[in-house]
């Protein structure tokens, strides 16, 4: 794995639970910020076990195909999830706590 992916896959594995970030923020964080597609083809090919339930895109929604089991994921976090979108999570972009992340 190249310097840059590893990067993106270390701010991916850094989430902590009940964190929602989307794409952007995590090629943002990792020094890519125009690379969110890169995020989105690392979490689809990747053999590392990482918390992809965690990343969305911008406006909530959650992983097309993938749904019922990213909101089971999120719920059991605490996170609120309805019509296929994040509504409100505990950390991160859809976080009372917003901006940044801590």
């Amino acid at each position: 794995m190249n310097e840059r992916d590893q990067r993106i896959v270390d701010v991916i594995r850094a989430l902590r639970e009940g964190e929602v970030v989307t794409y952007g923020d995590i090629a943002e964080d990792a020094g890519y910020p125009k690379l969110s597609r890169l995020v989105g083809r690392i979490l689809a090919t990747t053999d590392e076990d990482l918390p992809w339930w965690r990343v969305v895109n911008s406006v909530g929604r959650l992983v097309p195909g993938h749904e019922r089991e990213q909101s089971a994921q999120l719920r059991s976090e605490g996170v609120k999830v309805s019509d296929g979108r994040v509504h409100k999570a505990r950390f991160g972009r859809f976080s009372s706590q917003r901006p940044g992340r801590p």
